[in-house]
C-alpha cells in the first residue's frame, strides 16, 4: 500500500492506464480495466486505505471523476474506431464502384469501337459485291472492285488480329518463349506483319546491333513492333519514310521507331497507350481501331520491357521499345540448358 502517494497523480495515471487500453484494445475490455482502475484507487490511495469505503466528498467526487472520464474516453475510442472501419469500408466500396464503373465503360468502349471499326470494311464489302454482280461491268472496273475487297479484308484481318491479342493480354494466356535472335530478324519479321500498311512507304533501318544477337522472345517483340510501324503509317504521310534504329547493351534492346506526321500534343503523351485512343487533333490515313499501342505495351510488359512516347526534335512521334535480353556475340557459344 501506498497511502502517501499524491492521489491526483495517482488518478491520472490510472487515467492514463485506461485511455491507452482504450486506444488499442475493444470497449469491453476498456470498460473492465476501468472498473478496475476504479476500485483499486479506491482501495489502495484513499482513506481509509485497503477498504472501499469512502470517508469524505471529495474522494467520492475524485472516484466518480476518474470512473466517468475513463468510460467515456473508453467510449469516444471505440466510436473513432467505429467510425474508421466504416470510413475503410466506404472507401472500399467507392473503389469498387470506380472499378465497376471503369469496367463498364471499357466495355461499352469496346462495343462502340468494334461497331465502328466494323461497319465501314463491312459496308464496302457489301457495296463491292454488289457491284462485282453488276451486269456489262469491265475488266477494268472488275479489279477495282476485287481490289477494293482485297483491302477491306485486310483491314477486317488487322481488326479482328488485333481482338486477339488484346484479348490474350487480358487473359494472360501469353508467355514469353525466350530464343537466341539477331534484332534485324525482328524488324524484318514485324515489317513483314505491318507489311498492308508499310507497303509504299520508305523503311530507314538503322542497325547498331553488329553481331549481337539478343535472348528473347521475338514473337512477341516482332508483334509489338509491328502495331508501332502500323501506327507511324496511320499518322503520317503517305510518301513519308519510317525510320527505326536498332541498338543494344549487354542487358536491353531499344527500338526507336519515328514517323514525320504531325507529332504527339504534349497532353497526350501518355494517353496514347490507352485502349481505343485516337488522338485528338490528327486524322489518320488509314484505317485504326485504337488498341495498336496498348496491345504493344502489353505486349512488352510479358517480358519486363516498356515504350516510350515522345517527339522529334525535326517534326513527327518517336516511340522507343526496351526490353531486357541477354546478348552475346553471334560467334559465341549460347549457355547449356
Amino acid at each position: 500500500m501506498i497511502p502517501d502517494m499524491n492521489t491526483t497523480t495517482v488518478a491520472l495515471l490510472f487515467l492514463l492506464v485506461v485511455l491507452v487500453v482504450a486506444a488499442v484494445s475493444t470497449r469491453t475490455v476498456a470498460v473492465i480495466v476501468s472498473l478496475v482502475a476504479f476500485a483499486c484507487f479506491n482501495f489502495f490511495f484513499l482513506q481509509p486505505v485497503g477498504t472501499f469505503a469512502i470517508s469524505n466528498g471529495q474522494d467520492l467526487v475524485a472516484l466518480a471523476t476518474l470512473l466517468s472520464v475513463s468510460l467515456i474516453g473508453s467510449h469516444l475510442s471505440h466510436q473513432s474506431r467505429e467510425r474508421a472501419k466504416a470510413g475503410l469500408v466506404l472507401a472500399q466500396e467507392r473503389n469498387d464502384a470506380e472499378l465497376a464503373r471503369r469496367n463498364a465503360d471499357a466495355k461499352a468502349a469496346l462495343v462502340a469501337s468494334i461497331s465502328h471499326d466494323l461497319k465501314t470494311p463491312l459496308t464496302a464489302l457489301m457495296v463491292s459485291a454488289g457491284n462485282l454482280g453488276t451486269p456489262g461491268l469491265s475488266e477494268e472496273e472488275r479489279r477495282e472492285q476485287l481490289g477494293l475487297v482485297q483491302t477491306e479484308l485486310t483491314r477486317l484481318k488487322r481488326l479482328f488480329d488485333s481482338m486477339i491479342d488484346m484479348a490474350s493480354l487480358e487473359t494472360r494466356s501469353l508467355t514469353a518463349e525466350l530464343e537466341w535472335v539477331h534484332p534485324a530478324d525482328i524488324v524484318e519479321a514485324a515489317c513483314q506483319h505491318a507489311e498492308a500498311v508499310l507497303r509504299s512507304r520508305e523503311i530507314d533501318v538503322c542497325d547498331q546491333s553488329g553481331d549481337q544477337v539478343l535472348h528473347l522472345d521475338p514473337r512477341i517483340t516482332s508483334s509489338a513492333l509491328a502495331h508501332v510501324l502500323e501506327n507511324a503509317a496511320m499518322y503520317s504521310p503517305a510518301s513519308s519514310p519510317v525510320s527505326i534504329d536498332i541498338s543494344v547493351t549487354h542487358d536491353r534492346l531499344a527500338l526507336t521507331v519515328r514517323d514525320h506526321g504531325p507529332g504527339l500534343p504534349p497532353g497526350e503523351l501518355d494517353r496514347v497507350f490507352d485502349r481505343f485512343y485516337r488522338g485528338s487533333g490528327t486524322v489518320p490515313t488509314q484505317f485504326s481501331s485504337g488498341m495498336g499501342l496498348a496491345i504493344t505495351r502489353g505486349l512488352l510488359a510479358i517480358q519486363g520491357g516498356r515504350i516510350r512516347a515522345g517527339n522529334h526534335p525535326d517534326g513527327g512521334a518517336v516511340f522507343t521499345l526496351e526490353v531486357p535480353a541477354a546478348s552475346r556475340l553471334v560467334a559465341e557459344p549460347g549457355p547449356e540448358a
